[in-house]
């Protein structure tokens, strides 16, 4: 089995306690057949976890499962922009590009910290300043609107929007899912 360090399932807690209420985290917790109640940010959780919380969250909530983890996605730039690890976002690059091309050396220092970290592998493959296309290569199964909502999460700390789509999902010969993400700035009103 994988794991995942809990500083993820603390952040999937905070966004449904914050948008949906105490109660609504209590019954998704149950659902899930989940009976830690507090995360360790530093502790490692078996990755099942995180998706019985995901999927109980749609069940309750009544959201479809991407729609759920694309703001899961969204947010967790915002929870990790609190955390003591915000210097990492803030020190990967003043554009999109940047950053994306920037994210596998970031894991690569976080993994200092997280020793069992098992992070997915990102690489672009062309940016001509207006659209990137990602190679996003994981083992773990269906987070690809997760990826999609982080650089959407990421896009809003630089004050840019973007379109991020998968174009080419990952198949038996080919272990990326490719995006594509469309950068363009935000319309002033």
């Amino acid at each position: 089995t994988t794991t995942m360090y809990g500083m993820v399932n603390r952040a999937l807690k905070a966004l449904l306690c914050e948008q949906f209420g105490e109660a609504s985290w209590q019954e998704i917790r149950a659902k899930a057949g989940v009976t830690t109640d507090e995360f360790a940010s530093m502790t490692t959780y078996d990755d099942a976890i995180t998706y019985q919380l995901a999927g109980a969250a749609s069940e309750v909530l009544d959201t479809p499962l991407e729609d759920l983890l694309r703001a899961f996605g969204n947010y967790w730039i915002v929870f990790a922009s609190k955390s003591s690890y915000a210097i990492l976002l803030d020190q990967s690059g003043d554009t999109m590009g940047d950053i994306l091309a920037g994210l596998d050396e970031m894991h690569t220092r976080l993994s200092l910290a997280f020793p069992d970290l098992r992070p997915p592998s990102f690489r672009v493959v062309s940016n001509d300043g207006e659209t990137i296309m990602l190679r996003y290569e994981s083992f773990r199964p269906a987070l690809v609107p997760f990826v999609c909502g982080l650089i959407e999460g990421l896009a809003a700390r630089l004050g840019v929007k973007v379109d991020a789509e998968l174009v080419e999902p990952k198949s038996e010969g080919n272990p990326s899912d490719l995006l594509r993400i469309k950068v363009s700035p935000l319309e002033s009103t």
